[in-house]
């Protein structure tokens, strides 16, 4: 009997040859150990009865590859990723597209149809187009993780990343006085520290004059992995043609497609309100919490990893 058929599995893999091989290469996933490692998580998960959670394979195999299959940090990962919907109520109560329909009308957030030429999503960010005086970062916030939600369902997302372009336009005073560090500590804190994602990379576009002050509160709750994945362009949008095919960047982004718009995007995440509606049932019951040494966070928590791979 193989490996992969001593353990029962309802995966069923949709990745191509190339990234099957990307996988393996840079995840350490093997075809043959998968069933094994998924089940290793699943055993862990249901050893905690605090823990309230989906336990089918596609879900646990999003923290796996998240992690690079340290059964470990995916685990902990997975703890943190509940332990932040436990701590912040107000932000997952009612998280369902349609509760921040007004968020993506307004087009502060969206997603391109194309991949860029790593093959990884590419998320539009526009808070310049967000109003505060009509509704609160907070809702910002919700739009940008039913987002990251929605795109990490993909396994192409899941093994290549997700990219995202901040673009500064129209960002003045009257956003940045609504950023405080508690946000963006809890902002940098979902995106490093809770999210099963591979962010792999965050390009700034058109800052402000008072970017400077909003970056030196960000930039203190970055660690310094996440800092190396900045670029800054400023006015010179045409450089983004480097990591996306012009064919498909926005024209005002220095590409050949149309202006960007994310009425697709909106449209496609609007159909989701009972996926989302599931996914609120789960959670953690009570008090657990990663075993963190004093000034480590989750993802730096290793309590005996499995394996170890150097390939970021």
């Amino acid at each position: 009997m193989t490996e992969e058929g001593k353990y029962s599995s309802d995966y069923q893999c949709t990745l191509p040859p190339d990234l099957i091989q990307k996988a393996e290469r840079e995840l350490n996933e093997k075809a043959e150990w998968r069933s094994r490692d998924i089940q290793a998580l699943r055993d862990m998960v249901n050893k905690n009865k605090d823990l309230h959670v989906r336990t089918d394979d596609a879900f646990l195999l999003r923290f796996l590859r998240a992690k690079k299959f340290e059964y470990d940090r995916a685990y902990n990962l997975l703890v943190s990723h509940f332990q932040m919907k436990k701590e912040n109520p107000k932000l997952f109560e009612n998280l369902r597209p349609s509760a921040v329909k007004h968020v993506l009308e307004a087009g502060v957030t969206g997603v391109l149809p194309h991949r860029d030429k790593e093959g990884r999503r590419v998320i539009i960010f526009r808070p310049g187009l967000w109003d505060p005086s009509r509704f609160p970062i907070d809702d910002v916030f919700r739009t940008n993780l039913l987002t990251l939600s929605k795109i990490i369902q993909d396994e192409e997302s899941q093994i290549n990343g997700i990219l995202m372009i901040m673009d500064l336009k129209r960002v003045g005073w009257k956003h940045v006085k609504n950023i405080s560090p508690l946000y963006s500590k809890r902002m940098m804190s979902l995106l490093q520290d809770a999210f099963p994602a591979r962010f792999k990379g965050l390009h700034y576009l058109n800052e402000p004059a008072v970017f400077d002050y909003i970056f030196a509160i960000v930039k203190q709750f970055m660690k310094e992995k996440t800092v190396s994945r900045l670029h800054f362009h400023g006015k010179n949008v045409q450089e983004l043609t480097e990591f996306i095919d012009p064919e498909y960047l926005p024209e005002e982004y220095g590409g050949k497609a149309p202006p960007f718009s994310n009425k697709d995007w909106m449209e496609e995440l609007l159909k989701c309100d009972a996926e989302f509606d599931d996914e609120a049932k789960y959670g953690l019951v009570s008090g657990s919490s990663v075993d963190q040494k004093p000034g480590q966070d989750a993802m730096e928590c290793v309590m005996g990893s499995y394996r170890k791979l150097s390939v970021d």
